[in-house]
């Protein structure tokens, strides 16, 4: 299959140094692409055409970090660090919410779309080399405005994302300690040690912590399933009524059905990372590779966690699944879990990071510098974004419909809605440029069409009922008294 889609998604440029040609026209129009590395220092900052790092590569190549060095290997581990992460051991509950056929189906049709969402925006940018992140996308797609509300976005998923692992993390170190100090200085604690592990600006230097991060979780869920499986039904029986699991969800809502749908969109929303990996790759074209695997890994994992461990649980699957094993199997599985919680918050909010960092300094030698004063730089975004992420964290007592908003708004979008409208100004002959032919006849343009028109109308029916879920939710829980004061060490 992947052959005859290449037959039709043919690359429109190849991806080569900007040292590799030497014609260019005057008043900096080039009549061809890539232009040449000595007029790189002319190129407009803001074109969606050139890389920013190799253009400054190819004139400051004494002092220049070479951010283009991942291979498919590389940003295929990095990127499933990203995907699969604590949220695996969350699926159960997906799974006695939607039930065991609806959980399969939503799983396995989320994931493949996602994938094929993610070939679309690899091909727009093999077309638009200078889109370095979502927000360069939305700049080429809307304009200005487009570009300063979904590097917003970016920035406002990737903080909410490090202060879901912050809460995570709080809890792995409270039960692992059996609540020695204050949650609090927990999250601190997570939020700092983020911060020391973060220091470097490229993504490829995150490789060798992703191969632990995703070694850790499938350790961890194991752990669980086993535990789960082999254990005795008192643990979780309660009122005497047995463990049962149903195919079909048992008395839904749209509230529980909703919000079962937006977590498995958390759980693909790595997909806002695609453009920011393929910018840092030596072939941006071969992530197509990389997140094949990705994806697939993704759905085998969470299939077989959500699965088994809401038919050995049944009702009572709690979220993360590691609170219906016994306390010594608990902290164990935290103990793997929370290598994952740390390096897998690390990778997501760096995502946003490096959108700041490639926006604020592009214009800058800042940008591929080695010097110090870049090195600040980046640690200094990163810490700002640390720090909002454990204020966030530990402000909001309505933490978990937080992230639905902030999934309902921004995730389901870059991963599945904006790519299908990517699709439309990237394939469609409506969208043509003067002098390109562009063609619908064959199954497979059909087909992304179809997965295009999909992923649109997707994102517009879960934004407006995902909002309704969380503050549906926001209000239950005021009304119930369960959410805590600011700041607690409960």
């Amino acid at each position: 299959m992947a052959d005859e889609i290449a037959k039709v998604y043919q690359p429109p440029v190849e991806d080569k140094d900007l040292a590799d040609t030497n014609t260019v026209t005057q008043g900096f129009e080039y009549d061809e692409y890539p232009p040449s590395g000595k007029d790189a220092a002319h190129i407009p900052a803001n074109a969606y055409e050139v890389d920013p790092f190799s253009a400054q590569r190819a004139d400051h190549e004494e002092d220049c970090v070479d951010f283009r060095s991942m291979g498919w290997v590389q940003a295929g581990l990095v990127a499933t660090a990203e995907n699969i992460a604590l949220g695996a051991l969350s699926y159960p509950s997906i799974f006695l919410r939607l039930g065991m056929v609806g959980g399969l189906i939503a799983n396995v049709g989320l994931g493949v779309l996602a994938y094929i969402t993610a070939w679309i925006m690899i091909d727009f940018k093999m077309k638009h080399m200078g889109v370095m992140h979502f927000a360069d996308a939305g700049g080429l797609l809307f304009g200005p405005w487009g570009r300063r509300i979904l590097g917003a976005g970016m920035v406002a998923k990737s903080i909410g994302l490090g202060g879901s692992h912050v809460l995570a993390g709080r809890q792995a170190l409270n039960t692992l300690s059996t609540n020695a100090i204050c949650s609090v200085w927990y999250a601190l604690i997570i939020a700092f040690v983020s911060v020391m592990m973060s220091t470097n600006r490229e993504f490829g230097k995150l490789a060798p912590l992703s191969w632990l991060s995703v070694s850790c979780i499938l350790i961890a869920c194991m752990i669980t399933i086993v535990a789960t499986g082999v254990q005795s039904s008192s643990v979780l029986v309660k009122h005497g009524v047995p463990i049962e699991w149903h195919a079909t969800p048992t008395n839904p809502n749209l509230m529980d059905v909703i919000g079962a749908l937006t977590n498995v969109v958390f759980a693909y929303g790595g997909n806002m990372g695609v453009f920011s990996w393929c910018s840092e790759m030596k072939n941006p074209n071969d992530f197509k590779k990389s997140f094949l695997i990705t994806q697939g890994l993704g759905i085998i994992v969470y299939c077989i966690v959500g699965a088994t461990i809401y038919a050995f649980g049944g009702q009572y699957v709690t979220s993360p699944a590691f609170t219906m094993t016994t306390k010594p199997v608990r902290i164990t599985a935290y103990a793997f879990a929370l290598v994952t919680i740390l390096i897998s918050g690390i990778v997501g909010l760096n995502v946003g990071a490096k959108y700041l960092y490639v926006n604020t300094f592009r214009k800058s030698r800042l940008l591929t510098s080695k010097g110090l004063r870049a090195r600040l730089a980046w640690v200094g975004i990163v810490t700002v974004m640390w720090i909002a992420a454990f204020v966030l964290a530990e402000l909001i007592p309505f933490f978990n419909q937080l992230l639905t908003i902030v999934s309902s708004l921004f995730s389901v979008w870059f991963s599945y809605g904006l790519c299908g409208v990517i699709w439309f100004y990237n394939k469609h002959p409506y969208y043509a440029h003067d002098g390109e032919i562009r063609s619908m006849t064959g199954f497979w343009p059909k087909f992304f069409m179809g997965c295009a028109i999909l992923s649109i109308a997707l994102s517009i029916a879960i934004t407006p009922l995902g909002l309704y879920s969380a503050i549906q939710g926001i209000r239950d829980g005021y009304s119930a008294g369960t959410f805590t004061h600011p700041f607690s060490c409960s």
